[in-house]
C-alpha cells in the first residue's frame, strides 16, 4: 500500500470522525472522563481516605477506559464501512485486507495512546516519571486494540456496536473488586487480559507486565482469526 493511500484513508477517516455526532461526543469524552475524575478527586480522598492506596489501580482503569474510546471510534468508522461493505470492496482493490485491517489497528492504538498518556499526565497522583508515564500509556493501550478487532467482527452496525461497548466497558471495570476483596473467588477476573494491567500497575512485578503483554496478544490473534474468517 503506497503513503498516499495511507494518507487519503486518513483524510477520509478524520473526515468521517467530524461529521459524526456520535463519534464526536466520544472523541471528547475522555476528556470529560479524566478532568471531571481530577476536579472530583479531593471529595473522594474526603469520602475514602484509603483511596490513594489505589492510585496505580485507578490510573490503570482510567487510562485502558479511556484508551479503549480510541479503539471504538475507529470501530465505528469501520461498522460503516461494513455496513457499505466496503470490506468486499478491498478485497478487489490492490491493497490487502491486512495492509488495511493494521493502519486501523496503528490508528485505534495511536488514538488509546494518547488518551491513555492524557490520563496520567492530566492525573497526575503517583509521581511517575515521563517515561514511565510513556511506558505506561503504550500499556494501557493494548486492550483499545484488541476490542476493536472483537467489536468489528461481532457487531453488525453502530446500535449492536453501543450494546457491545456497554457490555465491555462494564467487564472493564470489573477485574477491580478483586483488589478490593479477599476471597478466592477473585482469581476468575485472571481470565480478562487487563485485568493483568491493572495487577502490574497496583503491584508493580515484570511477571504481571510479561502476563499482561502475553495475553493481550492471545486475544489479539483470536480476534483476528475471527475478523478474517467474518470478512472472508
Amino acid at each position: 500500500m503506497k503513503a498516499t493511500t495511507f494518507l487519503h484513508l486518513f483524510k477520509n477517516d478524520i473526515r468521517n470522525i467530524l461529521r459524526d455526532k456520535t463519534l464526536l461526543m466520544m472523541l471528547f469524552f475522555p476528556f470529560m472522563l479524566i478532568f471531571g475524575l481530577k476536579a472530583g478527586l479531593p471529595s473522594l480522598n474526603k469520602l475514602l481516605p484509603q483511596f490513594p492506596d489505589y492510585y496505580g489501580l485507578a490510573l490503570a482503569v482510567l487510562a485502558t477506559t479511556s484508551g479503549m474510546l480510541g479503539g471504538y471510534i475507529i470501530s465505528f468508522v469501520m461498522l460503516d464501512e461494513k455496513d457499505e461493505n466496503v470490506f468486499t470492496v478491498i478485497r478487489v482493490m490492490p491493497f490487502s485486507m491486512i495492509w488495511f485491517i493494521s493502519y486501523r489497528l496503528l490508528l485505534a492504538g495511536f488514538w488509546a495512546f494518547c488518551f491513555a498518556f492524557l490520563s496520567f499526565v492530566a492525573l497526575d497522583i503517583n509521581d511517575y516519571s515521563l517515561v514511565e508515564k510513556l511506558l505506561y500509556s503504550l500499556f494501557c493501550s493494548q486492550t483499545a486494540v484488541v476490542v476493536l478487532l472483537f467489536l468489528v467482527t461481532f457487531a453488525n452496525d453502530k446500535i449492536e456496536g453501543i450494546t457491545f461497548i456497554k457490555g465491555t466497558n462494564f467487564f472493564t471495570v470489573l477485574p477491580v473488586l478483586a483488589f478490593l476483596v479477599d476471597s478466592s473467588w477473585k482469581h476468575i477476573f485472571s481470565i480478562f487480559p487487563f485485568y493483568w494491567t491493572y495487577k502490574a500497575m497496583q503491584e508493580p512485578n515484570f511477571l504481571w507486565i510479561l502476563i499482561s503483554i502475553i495475553s493481550h496478544f492471545i486475544f489479539f490473534l483470536l480476534g483476528y482469526f475471527f475478523f478474517l474468517k467474518k470478512v472472508k
